[in-house]
């Protein structure tokens, strides 16, 4: 018998984090990757927000996952917007 599995599996987070590293070794990564691994870490967080948000966390801790998550999403967005403009790096 399994006790009940967490909202982010612990191999999705080691992905984005694995990801993060790999952009962070390759610096010119396009804008387009850029946006998918900011998408892919901002849904990580929300779901981590909203996982603490139903598992009793304190006030102070799920607000704070939650400005994470919102923060994240709002540069992922920027990014998506970038990429779809054209834009071929995001440096600066």
């Amino acid at each position: 018998m399994t006790g009940p599995q967490p909202a982010v599996p612990a191999a999705e987070v080691s992905a984005v984090l694995a990801w993060a590293a790999r952009l962070s070794a390759a610096p010119r990564a396009g804008a387009a990757e850029t946006a998918a691994y900011l998408t892919a870490k901002a849904s990580v967080l929300e779901r981590i927000a909203a996982e603490r948000e139903r598992g009793g966390w304190s006030a102070q801790d799920a607000a704070a996952a939650r400005d994470a998550a919102a923060r994240a999403r709002a540069a992922a967005d920027t990014a998506a917007l970038a990429a779809a403009a054209g834009v071929t790096s995001l440096e600066d």
